[in-house]
């Protein structure tokens, strides 16, 4: 058994972290505390505070709490070594995108440097700012590479004219009656036979996650969504146009590629102020990359 070792007030001393910090990583899972029945202040044991260490070092690193999970429940290096290695990645794409901008504002100020008479922002200065960050906008990566978590899942395939609302539907009633509606995270995707023409049959699948110790009921099924890297491109009306803009965005990428290996995904995020757009759901387009070999 592992013994008691410090308070929550000598944790928050000693690591640096907010009594509230600690309170916040416990109420989400991360680990347990235990009440000191004389004083009842909370206090961690050897393994709780091994969670606490790892989670502040993971947090420093800015890594999101979903993806820290996963690294304590299978207290696996090779678990940590993949989200260390996601997180080096997610930098370097944003390192290029910050490159970007810098070469972007140099070139204005490069400009107004050499149009030291103007006084005001004129039709000429507009424009020339408007062609240094709006021209060939279609050639640069629209898309944010992300790495989603494992995740468990029940799903719900239905192979129809129109599947979509009809593999939904139920698994939205089940996720209600089950009060795990508010904090599911909710996937579609064409699967076979996938869509050819007009009026033929084709499959969609909707998929929500769901904690540990839930029992998925029939006719749903249960897997594992494996996590990754994904290139995400949030989605117009047109679906299908935002999908072939995904991919082409893909096709020109001089760092990424598909990865053919797992599933593409339409995450389902919604809307809570759908006026004007009709929709109760926005989309999120998320197609599985890797990195391409040098």
């Amino acid at each position: 058994m592992n013994r008691t070792v410090v308070s929550i007030q000598q944790l928050s001393e000693q690591l640096g972290l907010t009594s509230r910090t600690l309170r916040h990583w416990e109420a989400v899972g991360l680990f347990q505390s235990k009440r000191e029945v004389s004083s009842g202040w909370r206090t961690y044991d050897e393994h709780a505070l091994k969670c606490i260490r790892i989670t502040a070092l993971l947090r420093r690193m800015d890594i999101p709490i979903r993806e820290i999970q996963p690294i304590l429940d299978k207290d696996s290096v090779s678990a940590l070594k993949q989200v260390i290695q996601n997180r080096i990645m997610a930098l370097q794409v944003h390192q290029e995108e910050l490159g970007r901008m810098g070469q972007q504002l140099h070139q204005v100020l490069d400009y107004l440097n050499t149009s030291n008479k103007r006084t005001s922002i004129q039709e000429e200065l507009l424009s020339e700012m408007e062609r240094v960050f709006m021209s060939n906008v279609t050639g640069q990566s629209t898309f944010k590479v992300i790495t989603l978590p494992a995740m468990r899942v029940a799903y719900h395939i239905v192979v129809d004219q129109s599947p979509e609302d009809k593999a939904m539907g139920p698994i939205m009633d089940w996720l209600e009656s089950a009060n795990l509606l508010g904090t599911a995270r909710l996937f579609g995707g064409n699967m076979k036979p996938m869509p050819s023409s007009a009026g033929k049959p084709y499959g969609y699948g909707m998929c929500a996650t769901i904690p540990e110790g839930i029992s998925v009921p029939e006719p749903f099924k249960e897997m594992l969504l494996p996590g990754g890297l994904y290139a995400r491109l949030d989605s117009s009306d047109d679906i299908g146009g935002s999908w072939e803009i995904l991919m082409d965005q893909l096709e020109h990428s001089q760092k990424y590629r598909s990865d053919r290996s797992r599933l593409c995904l339409e995450e389902h995020i919604r809307n809570d102020s759908p006026a004007g757009s009709g929709n109760l759901y926005d989309l999120s387009l998320l197609e599985p990359v890797v990195l391409k070999s040098l």
